[in-house]
């Protein structure tokens, strides 16, 4: 019996395109093209074909699909760097994340304006009022009179743009509390996977490509030996950016594991806060070792009438004194972690004690800075001879100081302070459990950048930036995800985490 007299429809008489012999005959002709080209000029021709074809399928997922497109968005940009090592640095990984971003970007922005959505919505909270009291500061930057080039200005209003997309992407796609937790499900396992494979690169060595890349660069050489072994940075860009993202996880994680409920659950987060702390100490990376008990310390404030906080902050005081002053004076990570709250004996604290102290003369006598891009590596590609060009801003809240002043950096100041507001406010109107833990342990996670902040340029950096800035939306978007049956049920219960 035939297929159609099954199924009643039409019987297929081969009147579709494929089904033509010119059809095949062309398909013929393109893959023995691609073959010839592949196996007698280029091989990574093919690899580029692949690459155009992967990527085509990934922008249209992007802009019809933006909730799943941003989930790929995320991965992308949690690869990009070992990508890009894999290629000895040639493929632009970052401009494929900058396109993902900007067309989901544009994916979700249409589908609001499809579905007769008024987009200034959007806009009616303070987080949004600051970033738009930011850009329009931005914008008077390009006026400044210290400022040498335009083209600095460009960069640095493109990556900024680029972060308030991602804060907007997730103000349009997170629309539940589901949205939200397959989100930070997602993030989780990445962060898990990178410690996991700092944790590879700890135990088994680098692989050829990775060493090679180390290798290649004297100065990043010198960088990233450190006391007779290589610091580790699994698939991201440098030590630093590992050992940061693995600190903000290892306390988004512990807060979950404080606030679930189901023992499973807290099981393989207790697995995975294990794998991102040894990740996080075989970086090397001293900022991190801080960002943990900062970042607990406002869980503590938040909890601190909770008997399981209690407990917990207790023994973590205990495995702290364990650490310190144990008998492990022959491990070269515990070492580090040691040395690294010795801070008068820290030569590298020092140094950047004097330099700051050096520049404060320079920040008072220009309120709106310097100038953007022109400090650190920008200045000299940017702003050559600049009298900021070349000067080390080792800390975020310094460059923002340098670039854009002292009112700059009030406005940025101020912008993580409604922020944190907002979130510590939600934490405490909200009347489910499971909103309540969401709260709680985003407010930890984007305080402890804020404090890595002080030490590191480490706000806006990939991909803890996609934690970042949907963190932020996330914050905004919580308290529309609680319905009025679950307001009322929850009026007369005293909940907490």
């Amino acid at each position: 019996m035939r297929p159609s007299l099954i199924t009643g429809a039409a019987p297929l008489r081969g009147s579709g395109l494929l089904h033509k012999p010119l059809a095949f005959a062309a398909v013929l002709v393109v893959a023995i093209g691609i073959s010839l080209l592949v196996g007698y000029v280029d091989y990574r021709i093919g690899m580029i074909i692949a690459a155009g074809l992967i990527g085509v399928m990934v922008t249209l997922i992007c802009l019809f699909n933006t909730h799943l497109g941003f989930l790929i968005t995320t991965v992308v940009g949690f690869f990009m760097f070992y990508i890009k090592r894999m290629s000895d640095d040639t493929l632009p990984m970052g401009v494929a994340v900058d396109v993902l971003t900007a067309v989901t970007f544009i994916g979700a922005y249409y589908k609001k304006t499809i579905h007769k959505q008024r987009i200034w919505q959007y806009m009616k909270n303070p987080v949004s009022y600051m970033y738009i009291m930011y850009l329009g500061f931005l914008l008077i930057e390009l006026f400044n009179p210290s400022m040498y080039s335009v083209s600095g200005w460009i960069f640095t209003v493109r990556k900024f743009v680029n972060f308030v997309m991602i804060y907007f992407i997730g103000l349009f796609t997170f629309n539940s509390v589901k949205d939200v937790k397959d989100y930070l499900k997602l993030w989780l396992f990445l962060s898990v996977l990178s410690g996991a494979y700092g944790c590879f690169q700890e135990w088994f060595g680098l692989l050829g490509f990775e060493e090679h890349w180390v290798v290649s660069d004297p100065v990043r050489y010198r960088l990233y030996f450190q006391g007779g072994e290589i610091r580790k940075f699994s698939f991201l860009s440098d030590p630093t950016a590992y050992g940061i993202l693995m600190a903000c996880s290892v306390v988004f994680a512990i807060v979950l594991a404080m606030t679930t409920q189901k023992p499973k659950q807290r099981n393989w987060l207790i697995v995975g806060i294990i794998i991102m702390c040894l990740g996080m100490a075989f970086s090397g990376t001293r900022t991190a070792y801080f960002m943990i008990p900062g970042g607990l310390a406002i869980y503590f404030l938040m909890t601190i009438t909770n008997r399981r906080t209690l407990l917990f902050m207790a023994g973590f005081f205990m495995f702290i004194v364990v650490l310190m002053f144990g008998p492990f004076s022959g491990n070269n990570t515990v070492n580090r972690i040691r040395t690294s709250f010795h801070l008068k004996d820290d030569e590298s604290m020092n140094v950047r004690d004097e330099n700051r102290h050096h520049i404060q003369p320079y920040i008072l006598r220009h309120p709106i800075g310097g100038g953007v891009a022109t400090s650190g590596v920008l200045g000299i590609q940017y702003n050559p001879g600049h009298p900021l060009a070349g000067f080390p801003p080792d800390s975020g809240y310094l460059r923002t100081a340098l670039e854009t002043g002292w009112i700059g950096l009030i406005i940025t100041m101020t912008l993580f302070f409604v922020t944190l507001l907002v979130g510590v406010k939600g934490y405490y109107q909200a009347r489910t459990r499971e909103v309540r833990a969401l709260y709680v342990a985003i407010v930890t996670g984007l305080y402890a950048y804020i404090i890595a902040h002080y030490a590191q340029v480490a706000i806006g950096q990939i991909p803890g930036a996609f934690f970042f800035y949907s963190a932020m939306a996330i914050i905004v978007k919580m308290k529309d995800f609680e319905t009025p049956s679950h307001k009322n049920s929850d009026q007369a219960k005293t909940i907490t985490t």
